[in-house]
């Protein structure tokens, strides 16, 4: 086939050009009146075929030319092919078509002399075919190579180098697990393969040409024992977010971690706000925070695969890559095995990504314990940090040291506590003397201390960890599974951020904002400040149809936000109280959108939504997503209910929204009395706009729903709901202090953590003769402040305290 094909490339084209069109150009040289009345004239079609013709004689002379010279190359070669100047298509053509040809003459003939001139007809092929390194192509067998500048090779650099993936070193190792070297040897471990052995390698996914068959050539030197060529594993792959960096390598278990304790330290930051206020600062969170709480989100969330996959199909899916990567469980057994030997043995690491690994390891003990105490020699820690000069802003629960000697009597001198983890962070002993005393501290069975060292460390296990993360060497015994595996890593800057959240979390809290206040002549904390209006008041203007006011009219569907979000249809308008639930037919993608547009009752551009929702998940073409999504979110809907709905969402002006006419929103009512608070200039309706925003805050916004869209805007309602309590407090505090000791009650519900509501609770019920519900408000207290580990503060236990006193007539100077 291939000889055909080259004989008709060489011999048929130009007899058919000859044959069926002949000579192309003039027998004559054309006069310049012959040339313009040719330009001038139409284009004939024997013009067009001579124009053909030409270009095609080109074209053949172009690939016999380059078909010489690939065969000139042949014979001078002699086995060492010149690869730089096979970059031509025609030459590329002909080294294909001669290969073919050589190859089909060696397969016919093989049989007849299977050994005549295999080493010849095998430099012939090579010198066609051979591939470069660049190109990908797998050969049958490749040779292990000499060390080169120190630098020896790996089944890693080999799959690398022969396959194009050095992520596919583990087919060769499996297609080579056990197999007889020149010498008789065999090979047992992977990392342990000499010069001049010979790699099986497997097939590559790209189809190659067919090659003659190779004896194996024998090793032009004698095989010399290399030492141990380190396993190189490949290196996270980059991911597409521009926020999270790839030197950032942790596991679920760590990335779950720092969710809770960003769940934790936003509950304390916003446990100290004062209601009345107005402010609505919000805890900040690092890029590298944000991205390892989105990754534990994917890792936990169950998406919805049938609504994935029909937007998939449409080509509308998100790219992927575009959440952050967590490491593997295997990854993730290798840690806690580092850690159990740190804590037995002690773990040494060396290398140039040892400092990343024991950044990540330290990171992933102080998480893993309820009550970690971590202590570091200053300087060791600097280098760790690469903080030159002094570490500022560290969590309360790591304790400096001078030196490791101090660090060892620190922890001599300390009791074992049940529960807690103590972590030794330091440079590997250099004396003898310390190194006895580490010794003694990790075999005292009484206490449980994890002992990270930088250097190595003989007398337990040492680690290589090299620039990718890949723990390549280990000393023998216990150390040995980690061999191979990829270490979490950290790099300084994701652990000054991880440090500040801990601190933010777990550190000693600020307890000036939670002292108690003076009394205000309203006898209340919370109305000592007038409540704040964000946008200055304006007289009222003529009524205009809202959001709001189209609430008259019964609609179809019912939206529920406030709490579980929850979807309600009235089969029949005229019995409102029916309804039928369908919240479970939305998908969480739909859902999502549904209440983003719930909370933008007068409609969201395209662009807003897009950049909202999807962010983290960017599309090839977020357009034509919005309009999938829509038209499910319809069909949804439709079949759930009534296809006579009408449309749920509309467009108008490039801005989309919710249909007031089709769906009712608990959100509306909300927002509509915030709006008239904002407005009105009369006290009175200034009041009745408060109510109403007490009355309609029905609890968290969107309870269950984890975006990062959602986060700020839930806290914002939660805080105008708080500034309208303080603000009817400060009106009915007087004159009906029942009523204000229930709107205070009512109050708890929306911020359960907040002392200064405890407090003024505790001070109406002083005040109403309540002094035995005094003790049940500050057990509540304690158990709410519970859920997010927290108690409440010495001021508040001294004023209940104080209550109490007043209340036996053993009455005390304030504070």
């Amino acid at each position: 086939m291939a000889l055909a094909l080259l004989s008709g490339l060489c011999a048929g084209l130009p007899w058919a050009l000859v044959r069926f069109i002949g000579w192309p150009l003039p027998d004559h040289l054309p006069t310049m009146a012959e040339l313009g009345e040719v330009l001038t004239a139409s284009p004939s079609t024997s013009l067009l075929l001579d124009v053909l013709a030409c270009g095609a004689w080109l074209l053949w002379a172009a690939f016999i030319l380059e078909l010489a010279g690939c065969v000139r190359d042949l014979v001078l070669a002699a086995g060492r092919p010149d690869f730089a100047r096979r970059g031509s298509p025609f030459r590329r053509t002909a080294a294909v078509l001669i290969t073919a040809v050589v190859v089909s003459f060696i397969s016919r003939s093989a049989v007849a002399a299977p050994g005549g001139s295999s080493s010849a007809l095998s430099s012939v092929s090579s010198s066609v075919t051979a591939p470069s390194a660049s190109d990908g192509l797998a050969e049958d067998v490749e040779m292990v190579r000499r060390p080169c500048d120190g630098v020896h090779d790996s089944l890693y650099r080999i799959a690398q180098r022969r396959l194009g993936d050095g992520d596919r070193w583990p087919e060769i190792w499996r297609l080579n697990t056990m197999s007889t070297q020149p010498g008789g040897r065999r090979l047992t471990s992977p990392s342990l393969i000499h010069p001049g052995d010979q790699i099986q390698l497997p097939p590559t996914t790209r189809p190659v040409q067919p090659k003659p068959p190779q004896l194996q050539p024998p090793p032009a030197k004698p095989a010399t024992v290399a030492p141990p060529s380190p396993i190189a594993l490949p290196a996270a792959a980059p991911r597409s977010s521009s926020s999270w960096e790839p030197e950032v390598y942790v596991g679920l278990g760590l990335a779950g971690a720092i969710s809770a304790a960003l769940l934790v330290a936003r509950g304390r930051q916003r446990a100290g706000y004062r209601p009345g206020s107005g402010q609505r600062d919000d805890l900040s969170v690092s890029p590298v925070v944000y991205q390892l709480h989105l990754a534990h989100q994917h890792a936990q969330a169950d998406f919805d695969e049938a609504d994935v996959a029909g937007v998939d199909s449409e080509g509308d899916a998100a790219e992927p890559g575009a959440a952050p990567e967590l490491g593997g469980p295997a990854d993730e057994t290798a840690a806690e095995l580092a850690l159990d030997l740190a804590e037995t043995h002690g773990l040494g690491l060396i290398g140039p990504g040892s400092h990343a690994a024991a950044r990540a390891l330290l990171l992933t003990a102080m998480t893993s314990a309820r009550d970690p105490e971590v202590m570091a020699p200053a300087a060791d820690l600097r280098g760790l940090l690469g903080v030159p000069d002094h570490v500022a802003d560290l969590p309360s629960c790591v304790h400096l040291v001078d030196d490791l000697a101090a660090a060892l009597t620190l922890i001599a001198s300390q009791s074992p506590v049940i529960g807690a983890r103590r972590i030794l962070l330091a440079s590997a002993p250099a004396g003898e003397p310390d190194r006895n005393r580490l010794q003694h501290a990790l075999a005292d069975s009484r206490a449980s201390t994890s002992v990270l060292l930088l250097g190595q460390w003989h007398p337990g296990v040492t680690a290589y960890v090299d620039s990718t993360g890949a723990i390549t060497a280990t000393s023998p015994g216990p150390g040995e599974p980690l061999r191979g595996r990829r270490a979490f890593t950290l790099p300084e800057s994701a652990t000054h951020e991880l440090f500040a959240l801990f601190d933010a979390a777990h550190g000693l809290p600020d307890d000036d904002h939670l002292k108690p206040a003076a009394e205000s002549a309203h006898g209340l904390e919370i109305a000592g400040l007038p409540a704040p209006d964000r946008a200055e008041a304006i007289p009222e203007p003529a009524p205009v149809p809202t959001v709001e006011s189209q609430h008259d009219a019964v609609t179809p569907l019912v939206l529920s936000v406030f709490g579980q979000p929850t979807l309600s249809w009235r089969p029949d308008v005229a019995s409102p109280d029916h309804t039928v639930e369908v919240t479970g037919s939305l998908s969480r993608r739909l859902w999502e959108l549904l209440i983003y547009l719930a909370l933008h009752p007068e409609g969201v551009p395209r662009a807003a939504i897009i950049d909202s929702l999807w962010a983290n998940r960017p599309a090839r073409d977020p357009a034509a997503v919005l309009r999938t999504v829509l038209s499910r979110l319809r069909s949804t809907v439709d079949n759930a209910t009534s296809p006579d709905l009408g449309d749920l969402v509309v467009a108008e002006h490039g801005r989309y929204r919710l249909e007031p006419a089709v769906v009712e929103v608990d959100y509306w009512v909300f927002a509509g009395a915030l709006a008239r608070r904002r407005t009105t200039t009369d006290d009175q309706q200034r009041a009745a706009a408060y109510a109403a925003i007490v009355a309609s805050y029905g609890g968290e916004l969107a309870a269950g729903v984890e975006a990062e869209w959602i986060t700020a805007l839930r806290e914002g309602v939660r805080r105008d709901a708080l500034d309208a309590v303080a603000a009817l407090a400060r009106a009915r505090v007087q004159s009906d202090p029942e009523s204000t000791l229930e709107l205070l009650e009512s109050a708890r519900d929306f911020d359960p953590h907040n002392e200064l509501l405890y407090r003024d609770i505790m001070r109406l019920e002083h005040n109403l003769g309540r002094h035995d519900a005094i003790a049940r408000t500050l057990r509540l207290l304690e158990a709410r402040l519970a859920e997010i580990d927290e108690t409440p503060t010495s001021a508040t236990i001294e004023f209940a305290e104080r209550l109490r006193e007043l209340h036996a007539g053993m009455a005390v100077p304030k504070a």
